[in-house]
């Protein structure tokens, strides 16, 4: 065998050895993609939750299971080197809370919807009594005031004051 040939081999098998050494190895763990969708849906069930509330909704249920898988995610990113099988599931879990959290919201921001209209309601209509009452004082107060008056006073004798 020539000199090159040699050489060329060389070059070969140390180019096998150093691609081999540098490739990861894949593993059946949770990939970026399973952990950008479960981000994604903690972000829409965030913005859910965030409408809800400002339409006047009780939000803190939800904020509990909002909480709850965003610590599953965090959770799946720690244990992603050491249990890939875990974190894929913890990952998996918290895109199902965040989806849930994200359907429960509407209800609750219909909900609060609902209790602000009716609380507009009921301070319309005791603004309305408020105001009927000012104008039946005004109206008729003093006939009622004059009668009341005169049933108080009904026996009173007025005497003569000589000076």
């Amino acid at each position: 065998m020539s000199p090159s040939v040699l050489w060329r081999c060389r070059i070969s098998i140390t180019l096998i050895v150093l691609v081999i050494s540098t490739t990861p190895i894949s593993s059946h763990g949770a990939t970026g993609g399973q952990l950008e969708t479960a981000a994604n849906s903690v972000n829409s069930a965030f913005s859910s939750v965030y409408y809800a509330e400002q339409n006047g909704g009780d939000v803190s249920a939800l904020v509990v299971k909002l909480n709850t898988a965003i610590f599953l995610i965090q959770k799946a990113q720690a244990e992603n080197a050491t249990d890939p099988d875990a974190a894929t599931a913890d990952l998996s879990n918290a895109t199902t809370i965040a989806q849930m959290v994200s359907l429960n919201s509407s209800s609750v921001s219909t909900s609060g919807s609902i209790a602000r209209q009716l609380r507009l309601y009921e301070s319309l209509g005791t603004v309305a009594a408020a105001l009927g009452l000012a104008a039946l004082a005004y109206l008729k107060g003093d006939r009622v005031y004059r009668r009341l008056w005169l049933y108080v006073y009904r026996n009173h004798v007025v005497k003569k004051n000589d000076e």
